[in-house]
């Protein structure tokens, strides 16, 4: 009789346990950090998140202008009343929302996330990892990370020649150099030399180094690499007319430099996950 009453009572807790197990709800994430997003999406954990910035969605996040997600805002101006209600579980953030860092921690644990370009595959890696720690996801966030790693390889693999690129930012009709590490670093792109006259300017914390397209015809890249930040912030008035860089390009001997304009807010407000940094690779490739 007490083999059966023990018996029973040990099948009582596991039935217990199992049910306080099944109603635990998953966590729920509010992401201004968009690659994170991707991230989120490309290891099937979608349906945790319950927020997003839908101001500035890349087209390739746009299911998630959907009503069942809550619009938290701009990227630089989190709505911290929806927030407040809302209470996700997690908060994801990069650098744009530091200035809310703290208002943030007061509603709900806050995760920020950045990606070094001195060393950017183990950065990259890292903030998949611990993304997928918080939801318990890291054997997807490892396969995943293989499969991307063996398609950056098979992408370097089949560049022919050894063509030199040079990425720059468009504002409003002025170029500024950018550093690239998915170029250099995954795919082993070699960078076109500046001119001696061109100097980079300080301000701030921040290093700026400015171009003319007559810089960039001197230094005659292979492909010319331009992310619009004027079309990726909505200021179409601004944006890059590349038929007249083109035009301007050859007129002082740069007619040999393929313009490989990229997709504006893939590049510019997104980036760094699984989603984005594969379809970025992919944009490279085929502009070389």
């Amino acid at each position: 009789m007490m083999n059966l009453r023990k018996i029973l009572a040990i099948g009582s807790l596991a039935a217990f346990s199992q049910l306080a197990t099944a109603a635990t709800p998953s966590p729920t994430a509010a992401l201004f950090d968009l690659g994170s997003l991707d991230t989120m999406v490309a290891l099937g954990l979608g349906d945790n998140v319950v927020a997003v910035p839908k101001q500035t969605l890349p087209d390739y996040l746009t299911q998630f202008n959907d009503a069942r997600y809550t619009d938290v805002g701009g990227l630089k101006n989190p709505d911290l009343k929806t927030l407040t209600t809302l209470r996700p579980d997690l908060i994801v953030i990069t650098g744009r929302q530091a200035g809310s860092k703290a208002e943030l921690e007061t509603i709900s644990k806050v995760k920020q996330v950045n990606a070094s370009g001195e060393d950017y595959w183990t950065s990259f890696s890292a903030n998949v990892t611990s993304l997928a720690a918080e939801f318990k996801a890291q054997a997807a966030a490892e396969r995943a990370l293989a499969e991307l790693n063996t398609n950056i390889a098979s992408t370097k693999a089949a560049i022919k020649g050894a063509p030199t690129a040079l990425f720059v930012t468009h504002n409003n009709g002025a170029f500024s150099l950018r550093n690239e590490p998915i170029a250099t670093q995954l795919l082993g792109l070699a960078s076109s030399t500046l001119p001696d006259h061109v100097k980079s300017q300080q301000r701030g914390t921040r290093s700026f180094t400015s171009l003319k397209a007559s810089d960039i015809a001197q230094m005659k890249p292979t492909t010319l690499f331009i992310i619009d930040r004027s079309a990726a912030i909505g200021n179409t008035k601004e944006a890059l007319d590349v038929e007249k860089l083109k035009a301007d390009l050859a007129a002082q001997g740069g007619q040999s430099i393929k313009v490989a304009y990229l997709s504006p807010r893939l590049w510019y407000l997104s980036g760094n996950g699984l989603q984005s940094l594969n379809l970025q690779i992919k944009e490279i490739a085929n502009a070389l």
